[in-house]
């Protein structure tokens, strides 16, 4: 009865933060402990489970709980394909019945453009819990896309797949390491500049409306075929960790708004003085700023550099909700 009840505390707390709670998880007693088996939607569904019990110093035997966002299993129900123009994605769950403007500019957490591959994860209503080639996870119109069949699968996979590989990070936990030699980093901003006076448009990824994360990752997909993760601070475990006093053009610079904790990211362009080029929430588009301006309302908390001069490194990006 403990157990059970544990699980339905969590299944609240999930739902809570996702909209709907993706988590089919049962417990049996087994000697000297329990065995956890079932369903949940990411990686720290499953610890947090797992912390739980330990906490409440239950013993854990055996634990049998797929991850429906990890890319390396064919857990999903189905594939999509987009067939708008740019459809947004959602952070949570809400019917397209009380979806409005107001909403959608809270809880939009990405986009997806015509013709991209989606992995689907799970079904409620008129809305789809899919997956971009990026790990991000998002709700999305159910009218905007378009399901394919079960045959199709194998084509569909192995295109997702072969977007997924441009991360760099594979399927397994391995490091790819990828030759870039002779690299032109100053392609970073010319790809950067393009975007100058774009609206800011929380989630956004195009030249409609973009955010911090949406404008590093659309320049290094752009520029160098390198695709970051959507979020800032999932972007921030990409590339490797560098001090401020060596940044260079083309690494990023992660900050922390000092008036509401609101993460955010940026370009350096380094020539006589230090600038970065960031979608800016307070200027409400894409901006050029000197660096020491940008402290004045950010606290720094790292950089990374993405591209080495001869070869780019990354380490496995895991996804997050």
């Amino acid at each position: 009865m403990l157990a059970e009840n544990i699980l339905k505390n969590l299944e609240k707390t999930y739902q809570q933060k996702y909209g709907v709670a993706v988590f089919d998880v049962e417990v049996k007693n087994l000697k000297g402990g329990i065995k956890i088996s079932g369903e949940v939607l990411t990686e720290s569904q499953r610890d947090g489970i797992l912390n739980v019990f330990k906490k409440k110093r239950i013993k854990i035997k055996k634990v049998n709980l797929k991850i429906l966002s990890d890319a390396s299993e064919r857990n999903e129900i189905g594939w999509a394909i987009v067939k708008i123009k740019i459809a947004d994605l959602k952070s949570r769950f809400i019917s397209n019945k009380i979806l409005n403007n107001k909403i959608l500019k809270r809880i939009r957490c990405s986009q997806a453009f015509q013709g991209e591959v989606l992995r689907v994860l799970f079904k409620k209503d008129d809305q789809l819990l899919v997956q971009q080639n990026d790990l991000t996870l998002g709700w999305v119109n159910r009218k905007e896309i378009i399901l394919k069949r079960e045959s199709l699968y194998k084509d569909l996979y192995g295109e997702w797949i072969q977007q997924f590989h441009t991360l760099g990070y594979g399927i397994k936990d391995e490091i790819t390491t990828v030759g870039m030699m002779n690299i032109d980093k100053d392609k970073t901003i010319k790809e950067a500049e393009k975007y100058f006076d774009v609206p800011y448009l929380l989630g956004g990824k195009s030249k409609k409306g973009i955010d911090c994360s949406g404008l590093t990752q659309v320049v290094y997909k752009n520029a160098f075929n390198i695709i970051l993760p959507k979020h800032s601070w999932d972007q921030k475990e990409a590339g490797k960790k560098i001090n401020l006093k060596n940044v260079e053009t083309g690494d990023l610079i992660f900050l922390i708004k000092k008036s509401n904790e609101h993460k955010h990211v940026g370009i350096v362009e380094k020539n006589k003085s230090v600038h970065l080029i960031h979608a800016s929430l307070e200027r409400k588009k894409v901006v050029r700023q000197k660096l020491d301006e940008v402290f004045e309302k950010y606290d720094f908390r790292e950089a990374r550099r993405i591209i080495e001069i001869e070869t780019k490194k990354f380490d496995r990006i895991k996804s997050k909700s």
